[in-house]
């Protein structure tokens, strides 16, 4: 009964990497302990996969779907794509910006791989 409400609700989500909706996703619960469900989920459109981690508001994760209502995401982890990357620093730009502002060539030159330049 969960799975087939979150199912339902999922509709009014958009997959993390494509970005299509997730009505047609694929469920599977992975983890539940007391209030909270870890649940992978598999987007139609793309394929990816993912991990949500949904806390039950309230004193008991079994009832009804008033309950369920009170469903809030924790946290979304892709298991498809790039891994995440920290932040980019302000040290970082400024660097970039050091060396860019003797740059004479192009943008393609630029952009070339370090194995295609001579």
């Amino acid at each position: 009964m969960f799975l087939d409400f979150i199912r339902d609700r999922a509709r009014y989500y958009n997959c993390p990497v494509c970005g299509q909706n997730l009505t047609d996703c694929d469920l599977r619960l992975l983890r539940h302990v007391e209030n909270r469900y870890t649940i992978q989920v598999g987007c139609a459109a793309c394929k990816a996969e993912f991990v949500v981690l949904l806390v039950i508001q309230g004193e008991t994760a079994a009832g009804s779907e008033e309950e369920y209502a009170g469903l809030v995401p924790l946290q979304e982890e892709a298991t498809e794509g790039p891994p995440a990357r920290d932040p980019i620093q302000a040290d970082e730009v400024l660097d970039l910006h050091l060396w860019l502002k003797d740059w004479n060539g192009s943008l393609t030159e630029l952009a070339r791989a370090p194995s295609e330049k001579s």
